[in-house]
């Protein structure tokens, strides 16, 4: 007898498997939903790494705020003298801690001066040239947060800790200075922000007034006074050994024998800080040098496996992993709680730094561009026009960055910038604007 469900059940089996092209669409739908979701991980992770960026910046600001309410100013700026130009006062063979030696990257980078200022030009403008305007951008720092807010180091360095390596065995015959653990903190750092370093520098026979050599050996023998520089800080005996693992620590800068004199006091003073608490290893990492062929900073993590991390002069970091930069206004006498008083217009702001600058913001912002004339520098851009009189010239500053003491840049995802222009459109990519993702803060 037939069987009335065989068709139905014919029916059943032959939908019991997909064909190519239906496989094929949930192969696609699958691919678009993957595609969408990697998307908006993506799209959360670069707005999660901005609120972080944003949010670390804002900490650093109220930090420095704290800093300047101990010591009665900001951070003066430090890094590398060989990357300021000779425009603003500052010498073409300048001296330096090399970067094979451990502080390079904490010499004091002098403030600027305008030489082109005379009694016959009275605005601003008309006192500074290009090259000075120029020469003005590499004034800022990548070393000077870490060295001051977070005080990494031994009492060699900032006057605060023991010196040796991590983890650091506390020394059978405690000597003043060496009580201290952890080494996060610092000592004061005194009048001109460098521990004595630029006004009252020590040099080879401040190190062993007693005896023709000096004890801290060949590193100091012949050195003069040099102002500002790393090792003529007044802390214990600096210690000048290379950047090596294999070298091992220098043990002078422990031993108060060694110390000059009027070193003392800062060795045994009140601790400050840390100002900045960083949870998140990640934002902390170690300046290693300059790329030879691009001159590019070389940055590397604690997590990178790098033996001498400890010993290399440390920054703070964005969430795209680039230096955060530290710009402050200018002072004077090598004093930075005496700002630069002058009034006819020769001494420069913040907003005179063009990276600094916004791409986009309200119009009521910006500067009026009656008073740009004569008040704000023109940055290299000749796409630009602000006004008929300033043509081929760009002088959008704003006057809250005129205002400010300080700044904090970060490059932003793209992790580029332009320091000779407000809107980067420069080099082969001409046409995208690298200034456009900056993230800056200003205080107060």
């Amino acid at each position: 007898m037939d069987n009335p469900l065989a068709p139905f059940e014919a029916r059943t089996q032959m939908r019991a498997a997909f064909t190519l092209v239906e496989l094929l669409v949930v192969i696609g739908i699958i691919a678009l939903l993957v595609g969408l979701i990697i998307v908006g991980i993506g799209a959360a992770q670069r707005r999660a790494q901005r609120v972080n960026t944003q949010f670390l910046m804002s900490s650093i600001s109220q930090a420095l705020a704290r800093f300047k309410s101990d010591h009665g100013y900001y951070p003066p700026v430090l890094g590398d003298p060989t990357q300021l130009p000779a425009q603003l006062g500052w010498p073409s063979n300048a001296p330096l801690t090399v970067s094979d030696r451990v502080g390079y990257g904490r010499d004091l980078l002098a403030p600027p001066i305008n030489p082109s200022a005379g009694a016959t030009n009275t605005t601003k403008v008309s006192q500074w040239t290009s090259a000075e305007a120029q020469a003005l951008q590499n004034w800022y720092s990548v070393t000077t947060l870490a060295e001051y807010l977070i005080g990494a180091g031994d009492r060699s360095q900032d006057g605060y800790g023991i010196c040796g390596e991590l983890p650091d065995p506390m020394p059978a015959n405690v000597l003043a200075g060496q009580r201290e653990l952890p080494r996060a903190g610092i000592r004061s750092p005194g009048l001109d922000g460098v521990w004595g370093a630029a006004l009252q520098p020590i040099n080879s026979n401040d190190l062993s007034p007693t005896s023709p050599t000096p004890t801290a050996g060949a590193s100091y023998q012949g050195t003069s006074l040099k102002k500002g520089l790393f090792f003529t800080r007044n802390l214990a005996l600096p210690s000048q050994i290379l950047i090596n693992a294999t070298t091992p620590a220098s043990g002078l800068g422990n031993d108060t024998s060694k110390c000059v004199l009027r070193s003392r006091p800062n060795l045994e003073g009140k601790v400050f800080g840390p100002y900045l608490e960083l949870k998140d290893p990640a934002v902390i990492g170690g300046l290693k040098g300059r790329d030879p062929a691009t001159n590019d900073l070389i940055i590397v993590r604690a997590t990178d496996g790098d033996e001498n991390f400890d010993r290399y002069p440390k920054v703070i970091l964005d969430y795209w992993g680039k230096p955060i930069r530290y710009y402050r206004r200018g002072y004077v006498n090598f004093t930075p709680n005496t700002p630069d008083q002058a009034t006819d217009g020769t001494n420069f702001d913040l907003g005179d730094f063009f990276a600094l600058r916004p791409s986009k913001a309200d119009e009521n912002e910006f500067v009026p561009d009656a008073q740009a004339k004569f008040d704000v520098l023109d940055d290299e851009n000749p796409d630009l026009q602000v006004d008929a009189a300033i043509a081929g010239k760009d002088r959008s500053s704003t006057a809250r960055l005129r205002s400010a003491e300080f700044a904090l840049l970060s490059s932003g995802p793209d992790k580029k910038l332009d320091r000779t222009r407000r809107i980067g459109l420069s080099g082969p990519n001409k046409d995208v604007d690298v200034n456009a993702d900056n993230i800056v803060e200003t205080g107060p």
